[in-house]
């Protein structure tokens, strides 16, 4: 059974609320009936510099110019399966480039931590109360600019100012270089082999901020860099969690962790992610691995997501509530649900990891990247993939 943690009503409606910051609005609900990736494109040609980039069957929609973002990706083709979520509603009544925080997409910069003493979304000296949320501005309509561009990269960057509710203000260049991968950059990333028969796509997001200011410290609360992906999903979908070690406490947010959602077997955390229930799990540093995944039987896919992990001592803490600000989590799984009768519209799951932190000085830089690969095959073909990168057999993920 997972560790959790219980809060008022009024403090679980206010993560809600700013879990919405980060939502995507329902146009379907499950990956195998979604449009294809042209058709995904077609409706993201609104977005200022929308790219695409493409080697053999392989390709990701992104724009640089928002803040270094992959929408989504495909890995048969254009008119393949589309991977990623996106709030199309804010593309629909044209307020996305004053929301850019809340624009979703399989990969995305965002900064922590989320709550406590040290939080970025609240000014100082107000109550942590869901009616006195707000962003830094430049979190939402900041745009960045062109650095480097080549056939399956681009880099762009710009200068932020994010200010936390301990009055200090934050100034970091920040520069993101988005990557489509080659087959042979996948094999020697992941120590597999890939056959004819399993389509694939690969793309990191690689994150590198400088501090433009004076030294931070502790006192005054650090930053960490955080990756959000924002996946379609299906009631089958199981995410998958390699543990350094056996644990009965990961960290629950919102809503209990019960059995019916988490299953830890064999130092592996088994979660259902399949958007019909918030909740959200964070694994601390001392178990984790750099990677996670997902699998779902129904649309022969598994995920793999691998990350910088440096086991370092400080990571920021987002729990809400929290009297420890610098012990955190490093990966977490966010799991939506739809419910008009409560305004909740939030069908997907998020891959989440963060950075480490620390008392950066003056031009100091701190980097983290993200690498995210779908294939589709056969359960025998991603049975052998599994195995060799996560060490889980698909055929013994527990049922629940």
């Amino acid at each position: 059974m997972a560790k959790t943690y219980n809060f008022t009503t009024k403090i679980v409606t206010f993560i809600l609320i700013i879990t919405s910051l980060l939502n995507c609005k329902k146009p379907e609900s499950n990956i195998s009936d979604t449009p294809s990736f042209a058709d995904h494109v077609k409706k993201l040609e609104i977005i200022k510099d929308l790219q695409v980039l493409k080697h053999g069957n392989s390709a990701i929609a992104l724009s640089g110019t928002y803040q270094g973002r992959i929408f989504t990706s495909t890995a048969t083709g254009l008119n393949g399966k589309s991977y990623g979520h996106v709030n199309w509603k804010l593309l629909d009544e044209g307020t996305h480039e004053q929301t850019l925080a809340r624009l979703g997409g399989e990969s995305r910069m965002w900064f922590g931590p989320e709550f406590g003493k040290y939080s970025i979304f609240f000014d100082k000296g107000v109550e942590r109360d869901i009616e006195n949320m707000k962003i830094s501005p430049d979190l939402d309509t900041k745009t960045f600019a062109l650095i480097e561009k080549d056939e399956l990269s681009v880099t762009y960057g710009a200068d932020l100012e994010i200010r936390n509710t301990f009055g200090y203000t934050f100034n970091v260049n920040t520069k993101r270089k988005l990557s489509l991968l080659t087959k042979s950059q996948i094999e020697n990333d992941l120590n597999v082999m890939l056959n004819e028969n399993t389509p694939f796509v690969g793309f990191s997001a690689e994150t590198t901020i400088k501090n433009l200011g004076e030294q931070w410290s502790k006192e005054h609360g650090l930053l960490s860099i955080w990756e959000l992906g924002c996946m379609l999903t299906s009631p089958d979908n199981r995410v998958i969690i390699p543990l350094k070690k056996e644990t009965d406490s990961v960290t629950g947010y919102f809503t209990p962790v019960t059995s019916e959602r988490l299953v830890t077997k064999d130092s592996v955390v088994f979660y259902k992610a399949d958007a019909d229930g918030v909740n959200k799990i964070g694994v601390r540093p001392d178990l984790s691995k750099n990677i996670m995944g997902s699998y779902s039987p129904k649309n022969n896919l598994l995920n793999i997501v691998k990350f910088t992990f440096e086991n370092d001592a400080l990571y920021v803490n987002s729990l809400p509530g929290n009297n420890t600000p610098y012990s955190g989590d490093v990966t977490n799984i966010f799991n939506g649900e739809v419910d008009e009768a409560t305004n909740k519209n939030w069908p997907f799951y998020e891959f989440e990891t963060s950075s480490s932190t620390k008392e950066l000085n003056t031009n100091e830089t701190m980097r983290h990247k993200h690498t995210t690969y779908h294939f589709e095959g056969s359960f025998e073909d991603l049975n052998v993939i599994s195995l060799k990168v996560l060490g889980v057999d698909l055929g013994h993920i527990p049922q629940f």
